[in-house]
């Protein structure tokens, strides 16, 4: 039983992660495994086309940036993409008064551009 409290929390902690997509290529493409898209941290040399930019962030401490670069995959993989380039993450801190504590609130952002290999 206790497992399934700890599956259920953290489904829901997952849930919390959403994402922006901005697509600048409307070719319609087919949508791939998110497993098949590359995870990038700079550009790659061989030549491609930028397909949308996205945006992923999150208001919780417990996700990660994990959670934000799944979601942004999984993002990447609906729009057909071959490869996702991850930019900067970015963290905003800011305390909150709830009347009796000071609580301090996280806000994660992840950016990156979902791109397609050149063909031929």
């Amino acid at each position: 039983m206790r497992s399934l409290q700890l599956a259920g929390s953290s489904l829901l902690l997952a849930a919390c992660v959403s994402a922006s997509v901005q697509q600048v290529d409307t070719t319609a493409r087919a949508p791939r495994s998110p497993d098949s898209v590359e995870v990038l941290e700079e550009a790659p040399s061989r030549a491609y086309t930028v397909i949308a930019t996205i945006e992923a962030g999150s208001d919780l401490v417990f996700d990660s940036f994990d959670d934000l670069c799944d979601e942004m995959v999984a993002e990447a993989a609906k729009l057909g993409g071959d490869a996702l380039i991850l930019g900067l993450e970015a963290r905003d801190s800011e305390f909150i008064f709830t009347g009796t504590a000071m609580v301090q609130s996280d806000t994660r952002r992840l950016s990156g551009e979902v791109i397609v290999y050149e063909r031929g």
